[in-house]
């Protein structure tokens, strides 16, 4: 009985007191007094507005174009007997450099067949001046004979009537007359005739010398050579393989003209023009690789033939100075251009996060916020310069915070 008294009561017991325990403890624990919140102030950087004239650089993009390429074609039909040893697929070769050879037996031929025409029509001419300077020298005689033979029928007629004198006489000095001018008409007919074919054997010799200098020009074309210094492309030729007149065996590029086309804005380029223009602006062309960049001085060239007038702007081409064979850089490239904007004067370098909603940017003013209107003059890479409701002790927030805006409580780190 005493058990079962035990086993209930005892519980019970236990659960009052620590309930009273409890009851104590909360009746008995030490009393907080609330504090009001205390305002957060927020670790920003700021830079002084400071006014200041500078020229900032227009930062472009665009890609390396050849300034000039020319389509290797053979000017001959033939068959391929030799290729240059750098005749590859961006092979390097310099001007003069032989590229391919066509076979040129039949080309030779021509030249042979011509020079052998010209030494035989120049033996011919020959021999017509030795007939030429024969009847010449016949032709003079045949003066001297006429001369006499005149003489000899003025004697005889002196004499005539008398007993020296006969009309038989007469009459055979004047048939020999006769006889010596028709001999030397003939003459000088020959001699036309021989100076005629004279000039028709040198205009022989002249259209033989014609033929000579095209058939030797043609075995010259045998030899294709490279025009300038340059990469080669797209090459299509191989021992053995026969080629037709005029098929592409390779494009040349024009290592030392190397060109970085680049598109700006219309407000760009406007400024581009109100900075003095765009032609022989100077402009830095820089090439990334991985970790690595190259530094070209260029110079703006000229502009775009045509402007798209969907896309707006304009395309400029900005030619690279000292380049040539040994270096690196290729057409297709993506590369950074930058040009010398226009000089801006009386205006705040800020940082592009210090700018809000386009227009304004936030001065502390005894640790508190105050929004300041600016207008943005020009950008320039991560910068922009500004004008506006700034003084020269302002300092403005450069540091970007969800809760940024007029009077918030700041501390400038």
């Amino acid at each position: 009985m005493i058990g079962r008294f035990s086993k209930v009561v005892l519980p019970l017991a236990i659960i009052a007191v620590a309930a009273l325990g409890a009851v104590y403890m909360a009746k008995t624990r030490p009393r907080v007094a609330p504090q009001p919140p205390q305002e957060r102030a927020w670790a920003v950087a700021a830079v002084p507005a400071s006014p200041v004239d500078v020229r900032p650089e227009m930062r472009l993009f665009g890609n390396i174009v050849a300034g000039r390429e020319v389509e290797l074609r053979p000017l001959v039909a033939g068959r391929v007997v030799a290729v240059g040893a750098n005749f590859v697929e961006g092979g390097v070769v310099r001007a003069g450099e032989l590229l391919i050879a066509i076979d040129p037996f039949d080309y030779r031929a021509d030249v042979a067949e011509n020079e052998a025409r010209i030494a035989e029509a120049r033996a011919r001419l020959a021999e017509i001046g030795a007939e030429l300077a024969a009847a010449s020298d016949l032709s003079e005689r045949d003066q001297e004979q006429v001369e006499l033979s005149r003489r000899q029928v003025e004697r005889r007629e002196t004499l005539r009537g008398t007993l020296a004198g006969s009309e038989k006489a007469l009459d055979d000095a004047r048939m020999a007359l006769s006889q010596i001018e028709q001999q030397a008409i003939g003459r000088r007919e020959t001699i036309d005739r021989l100076g005629a074919r004279t000039d028709q054997q040198e205009a022989v010799i002249e259209r033989w010398t014609v033929a000579l200098g095209r058939a030797r020009r043609e075995l010259e074309r045998t030899r294709l050579k490279a025009p300038f210094d340059g990469f080669l492309v797209e090459t299509n030729a191989a021992l053995g393989k026969r080629l037709g007149l005029g098929d592409r065996v390779a494009r040349l590029i024009d290592a030392g003209r190397l060109e970085a086309r680049f598109h700006l804005s219309d407000a760009e380029f406007a400024r581009l023009l109100a900075a003095g223009g765009y032609r022989d602006r100077a402009a830095k062309v820089v090439w990334r690789i991985g970790t690595q960049a190259f530094t070209y001085d260029a110079v703006i060239d000229r502009v775009e033939s045509e402007i798209d007038a969907m896309s707006g702007g304009v395309d400029l081409y900005a030619r690279i100075a000292d380049i040539d064979a040994e270096g690196v850089l290729r057409p297709g490239a993506f590369v950074e251009v930058n040009v010398a904007d226009q000089l801006y004067t009386d205006v705040v370098r800020l940082p592009e996060q210090a700018l809000h909603d386009g227009d304004t940017v936030y001065a502390v003013v005894d640790e508190r916020l105050v929004a300041r209107t600016v207008e943005v003059v020009a950008r320039s890479g991560d910068e922009v310069l500004v004008r506006g409701d700034l003084a020269p002790d302002d300092m403005v927030v450069t540091t970007r915070f969800s809760e940024i805006g007029p009077g918030v409580l700041v501390a400038v780190r």
